[in-house]
């Protein structure tokens, strides 16, 4: 969805790199747990890291990382307390490339010295291990299929709990084993022929990877200055175990966190919750762009790739806080410049609160394929942006929001609110309800559309459907607010308003009204109503 530009914007620089070491802090649920270490290596250093061959060194890989860049046998770095005993360490892995078959990078625990751990293995045929390897023999001691790809993120963690060790992938397997060879140690990463890089890693003193939801749910805090659980809101979310049943809300502390966050599929009932109450004092950011070069250079990120945020999860909820993608158009020149601040794949999604913040294309409500619809409910929130910065092929209801237009800095053209490629089998794209649609200071009277209908990759049946109704129109809407887009006419989708007001909202041949009758069907309850009768409106 690109369009060229004649005004460039930039957000807030990012915050200053993250504390590395954590000491614990209670839940506050009154579970007896603590966040023994976490370095995400943005201090740009490896202070407390011991490294035996190879080579190590802290590099940028989307956010600094630690990396080992030789395709050497038997590559390890250790940290830690030989003292350490029951905890689970996360971390975020990505394996460069495989010198070779039947390679792999690992995650260690309880190590006693470079040839004895415990360890989790990605191998290069695809292999998911539990292993132990005592004076440099290993033993397997669980495997399981999985796919491992060179240049991909995956989030691994190991847990050591008395005999019990578990080790899992995120969206992945687990494995379980009961081994009494070591018991206690500090952690690692290692390679075997292979180059990788680690980040985000995290050693939490509880015996899972966070406290398992009681029944009442479990709150894990997030704060920068290391008052909290965590210090970055990706390692809270790692460590919430797969499967949850029961609410867990991660309470995060002022501060902006800049970080690349993911929900997975895996991990329902998520919450985030800025903890003051004012959405300005928590802000989640990062600065890819689609045309963003990859640090392993196998190409740039694409929309969905920039996403700051991405959430595949069921039933997460966020209040209170703001997503943003800080992605600098003055400083680049790059052919595709749309930069996420927040997708969704998940479905029964509630925003309360939040402020959206970007240019092009700065939220996606989507759904995991054309075929399943993904619903997301925005109740008080912000979005702000220029070139169709909602886009989409989810159902998303936006009530009482504020929809900002930025400003291009052209007198006839500065974007597009909307560019719905809403599946023609799903009854419900985009709704807007009683929401105010504003222009940041410039924009021209009559510039800016309210949408246009996207196809992707041409497919001819993303048959956008987009609604406003009863919401306050300024008088930057154009008159003929509906536009084209890549070959497709604008009168095929279903682009429609109803009772509408303000001076952006008058009346005219090109703006496709509902009746009263049709209205009723086309409400807040309707679109969100789905299969199982969801209403999260209060």
């Amino acid at each position: 969805m690109t369009l060229p530009r004649t005004w460039r914007r930039s957000l807030a620089g990012p915050a200053a790199g993250l504390l590395a070491v954590l000491v614990g802090a209670a839940l506050s649920t009154g579970a007896s747990a603590a966040t023994l270490f976490t370095d995400d290596f943005e201090d740009g250093n490896a202070t407390g890291w011991t490294g035996s061959a190879g080579t190590w060194s802290v590099v940028a890989d989307g956010s600094n990382a630690l990396r080992q860049s030789a395709s050497t046998l038997d590559a390890r770095s250790r940290a830690g307390s030989a003292s350490w005993t029951n905890y689970t360490v996360t971390a975020r892995v990505k394996p460069l490339a495989f010198n070779g078959s039947n390679r792999f990078v690992a995650l260690l625990a309880r190590t006693q010295s470079d040839t004895s751990y415990y360890y989790v293995t990605l191998r290069s045929t695809n292999v998911f291990e539990l292993k132990k390897l005592v004076n440099g023999s290993s033993t397997t001691l669980a495997t399981a299929a999985a796919t491992v790809t060179a240049g991909t993120w995956y989030t691994l963690s190991l847990t050591v709990s008395g005999s019990t060790l578990r080790g899992s992938v995120a969206g992945g397997p687990t494995l379980t084993a009961t081994d009494s060879q070591f018991t206690a140690g500090g952690i690692g990463v290692a390679t075997y022929y292979a180059t990788a890089s680690f980040d985000d890693i995290s050693v939490a003193d509880t015996g899972s990877p966070s406290p398992s939801p009681s029944p009442t749910g479990t709150t894990i805090v997030v704060a920068k200055d290391g008052t909290g659980n965590y210090t970055t809101v990706q390692a809270a979310v790692n460590g919430v175990p797969a499967g949850n049943t029961k609410r867990v809300t991660i309470s995060i502390k002022p501060g902006t966190y800049r970080e690349l966050v993911t929900v997975p599929a895996t991990k329902p009932y998520i919450s985030f919750v800025g903890t003051t109450g004012n959405a300005t004092d928590v802000v989640i950011t990062y600065d890819n762009a689609a045309g963003t070069p990859k640090p392993d250079g196998s190409g740039t990120y694409g929309t969905t790739g920039s996403s700051s945020v991405v959430i595949d999860a069921n039933d997460f909820t966020a209040k209170n806080l703001t997503f943003a993608n800080a992605f600098d158009e003055a400083a680049h020149s790059y052919d595709a410049e749309q930069a996420v601040a927040v997708t969704t794949r998940g479905d029964r999604l509630i925003f309360d609160n939040v402020r959206f913040l970007g240019n092009q294309d700065t939220l996606q409500p989507s759904s995991p394929s054309t075929t399943t619809i993904g619903r997301a409910y925005y109740r008080n929130c912000y979005v702000e942006g220029d070139v169709d910065f909602i886009f989409g092929r989810g159902t998303a209801v936006f009530d009482h929001c504020e929809i900002r237009s930025l400003n291009r800095g052209s007198t006839t053209n500065n974007g597009y609110v909307t560019a719905a490629s809403t599946s023609n089998t799903t009854a419900y794209g985009f709704l807007f309800t009683q929401c105010s649609l504003t222009a940041a200071s410039g924009v021209a009277a009559q510039s800016v559309h309210l949408g246009r209908p996207w196809h992707p990759g041409g497919d001819v049946n993303a048959i956008a459907q987009v609604l406003y109704r009863e919401s306050a129109m300024g008088a930057h809407i154009l008159p003929s607010p509906w536009d084209d887009m890549s070959g497709f006419s604008w009168r095929d989708a279903r682009f429609s308003e109803y009772a509408n007001t303000g001076p952006g909202s008058t009346v005219t041949a090109d703006r496709p009204q509902l009746t009263a009758a049709q209205a009723a069907n086309y409400t807040a309850q309707k679109y969100l109503a789905g299969s199982d009768g969801w209403n999260p409106i209060p």
